[in-house]
């Protein structure tokens, strides 16, 4: 079985005060991130590495 990973919006502040939280493989987690990043939070293309890198050194391990 796969490691699952986690990111959680509640962690970090926002203006939205979202509440979405993604889980799945560390791959799954950073596309599936930056996708909700520029759509919910409207980060532009040009963050899209940043944004990436931050996320793998945010994610954690999940335990569900």
């Amino acid at each position: 079985m796969a490691d699952r990973y986690r990111v959680d919006c509640r962690k970090f502040p926002s203006d939205q005060g979202c509440t979405v939280a993604i889980s799945g493989s560390i791959d799954e987690v950073i596309e599936l991130g930056w996708l909700h990043a520029k759509t919910h939070h409207a980060h532009k293309d040009d963050e899209e590495t940043g944004i990436k890198e931050w996320i793998r050194g945010n994610a954690e391990a999940a335990h569900d």
